[in-house]
């Protein structure tokens, strides 16, 4: 049951809450952005207490505060049939995600936990590890995005990381985590057996971090995706990162970078390591800065050899036709290579560029039999 930006209000979602307390059909109930606050949310939290059936519920973009917080926290400790929650962008604040943490402890059944953009901050981030570690179910993903956390907490949570044997999906997009709290966690990462998706974009994190992660992935066998952008990681961190990608990455197969300032020389140490990469099969190296000899760089890796590489986004990097033609001809001589689609938006490419493009695609299409997307 879908009932996003509908304004229900407190007396609505008091309610809704009195009827589900007795349904034993509804599965599913989001309603996100409807105004709601504490009073809808004990209404909510009593609902919980009594429902059997109920398996996901989103609370996301009201403006649940403390209170509130605390209500839900209490009943998620006694329900034994929720599996997905979500509470993103609210007030929960420190003391409502200590709460919260007292619950994840007595709770069994939650498999899917998002607390994002709750300023929770570092203090709720010690309490929350504590919780977690000592949550009883299988929990396989977990959101604490844009909570002004920094580096100072990120030894305890540290443990929970290093521990857990069920975590898939870790979010800690847009904190404040730095180099010191990425070399926390990347420590953590060489014991984990778990994780396969990790996103600390947007944490100020610098070469010094990216250096503690490839040091992690030498180790580490699961991460799959590691969304890094909006990182000013700099030249110094990309080839960090491309020299242990190119013998021992692990299983890593898609990596975001955008606005990682990045450029030329960053994207040349990228290229050299897709000449060797078996595993990557998504390069997002938006806005970076790489212009034309970076873009011929990353051409020239895929001309000659691509057998994994399916999708390279090169937006925003000040490319012309002239890093198109080499692009063009990359394209035409591996026609069998793997790469599928190519994202070119927001470049200086002008229409010679594009036709050159379009007509490297057409012909892999027709001498191959198969499809280039290539987007302006």
């Amino acid at each position: 049951l879908t009932l996003t930006g509908n304004q229900m209000g407190d007396d609505g979602v008091t309610a809704l809450a009195e009827y589900m307390s007795s349904d034993s059909h509804i599965t599913t109930l989001n309603v996100s952005a409807n105004c709601i606050g504490d009073e809808g949310a004990r209404a909510i939290a009593e609902m919980l207490k009594r429902n059997t059936t109920l398996q996901t519920l989103e609370l996301n973009n009201n403006a649940i505060d403390y209170e509130g917080s605390v209500a839900i926290a209490q009943a998620l400790a006694q329900n034994e049939g929720l599996q997905v929650f979500s509470m993103s962008g609210n007030y929960c604040g420190p003391l409502g995600a200590s709460a919260m943490a007292a619950a994840l402890e007595e709770n069994k059944s939650l498999e899917e936990f998002s607390l994002s953009g709750n300023d929770i901050g570092n203090e709720g981030l010690h309490v929350l590890a504590r919780g977690l570690g000592g949550h009883k179910g299988k929990l396989t993903s977990l959101d604490l995005s844009n909570n002004k956390i920094n580096f100072e907490a990120m030894e305890d949570f540290s443990k929970f990381v290093r521990t857990t044997k069920s975590l898939k999906t870790l979010n800690l997009y847009m904190n404040d985590i730095s180099d010191l709290g990425c070399e926390a966690l990347c420590k953590a990462l060489k014991d984990n057996k778990s994780l396969e998706t990790l996103d600390i974009g947007g944490n100020n994190i610098r070469a010094y971090g990216m250096l503690a992660l490839a040091d992690a992935l030498k180790t580490n066998k699961t991460i799959k995706t590691l969304e890094l952008g909006y990182n000013p990681i700099g030249p110094d961190g990309a080839r960090a990162l491309a020299g242990v990608l190119k013998f021992e990455g692990g299983q890593v197969e898609t990596i975001r970078l955008g606005w990682c300032g990045i450029e030329k020389t960053g994207a040349f140490e990228f290229a050299e390591a897709l000449k060797y990469n078996s595993t990557l099969a998504l390069l997002d190296f938006r806005a970076n800065n790489i212009k034309d000899e970076g873009c011929a760089a990353l051409a020239a890796s895929i001309q000659i050899v691509n057998e994994s590489l399916k999708s390279l986004d090169l937006g925003y990097n000040e490319i012309s036709d002239k890093g198109a033609y080499v692009m063009a001809t990359a394209l035409k001589q591996n026609g069998s290579g793997a790469l599928n689609e190519l994202k070119l938006n927001n470049n200086y490419i002008t229409k010679f560029g594009e036709v050159a493009l379009t007509e490297a695609a057409e012909l892999v299409q027709e001498m191959n039999d198969k499809e280039i997307v290539v987007y302006f």
